[in-house]
């Protein structure tokens, strides 16, 4: 699990379970919508699957809520054949530049890393 907030309010949160061995679902990604389009759900989902990834988990999997796929193909997903629904991982997301930022500054994500990647 992985979450962000501004100040003492919660603005998102992801969650992830998994067999321990081979299998990983993300079971929930959710942020404000005041948020949203900020890089914050991207960061907790690279957070929650690098987490994953760094157990050894090879096969991560979820199903997009609807209108929400294009953000998970932009994090490594792809959508599975019609016979097998739902999306799975194809490549770990990887941090944006420092530079790609948004102006607004982000709200500190909490998890399973405390730093952005890139050392910013």
């Amino acid at each position: 699990m992985a979450s962000a907030r501004q100040r003492d309010t919660l603005i998102g949160m992801g969650r992830v379970i998994s067999d321990g061995v081979l299998h990983a679902f993300v079971t929930e990604m959710i942020v404000h919508e005041s948020m949203r389009g900020l890089g914050v759900g991207a960061e907790l989902l690279r957070r929650i699957v690098e987490r994953t990834v760094g157990r050894g988990i090879t096969d991560t999997q979820l199903f997009a809520a609807a209108g929400r796929q294009r953000f998970y193909e932009r994090n490594g997903f792809v959508a599975r054949p019609g016979n097998a629904p739902g999306m799975q991982l194809v490549q770990l997301p990887r941090a944006p530049p420092c530079r790609d930022r948004p102006t607004r500054p982000r709200p500190p994500v909490t998890g399973s890393s405390s730093q952005h990647p890139n050392g910013c």
